[in-house]
């Protein structure tokens, strides 16, 4: 879509090129003398005829660089070896990610029991820590939030 700039550029464009041309051809057939017409008429059909040229010009494909990729089938190959590298790799990594999450849970569970313990004993500082220490492990582990909630009202 034009823009603005584009649009202001064309209408200096008319302004300045387009109308005294047309006001001076106009100018010419209006003439009473025919061999002015006639010059007129034709200024008119050259300036259309390189127009037209100019526009078959501009479409004109003036290189053509077409390379045919001999070597495609290699490359598709490899990607196909790189893609099952990458999803050993991958389910290598989540294997790695779900022991890592059960240690976190299972830290995360003994320090809520820790923190549930301070807390009834009535050390509510401590109570506090553990809790925080548990979502340190485990970040969406929400009866810690809970918890933690709880002891600071009672504090």
């Amino acid at each position: 879509a034009p823009g603005p700039t584009r649009i202001t550029e064309t209408r200096v464009c008319i302004t300045f090129f387009f109308i005294p041309i047309l006001a001076n051809l106009v100018q010419g057939l209006n003439s009473s003398d025919p061999a002015v017409k006639e010059r007129t008429i034709a200024e008119a059909e050259k300036r259309l005829h390189d127009q037209e040229t100019s526009r078959e010009e501009e479409s004109k494909t003036t290189v053509n660089r077409t390379v045919i990729n001999t070597r495609a089938s290699d490359v598709a190959n490899a990607k196909a070896v790189n893609a099952d590298g990458f999803l050993a790799i991958l389910e290598k990594d989540a294997k790695e990610r779900a022991k890592q999450r059960k240690r976190n849970e299972h830290l995360a569970n003994a320090l809520k029991e820790k923190g549930n313990d301070a807390f009834r004993k009535g050390d509510y500082v401590v109570a506090i820590q553990r809790y925080t220490e548990g979502l340190e492990k485990l970040k969406d582990k929400q009866e810690l939030y809970t918890n933690r909630a709880q002891v600071s009202t009672w504090k």
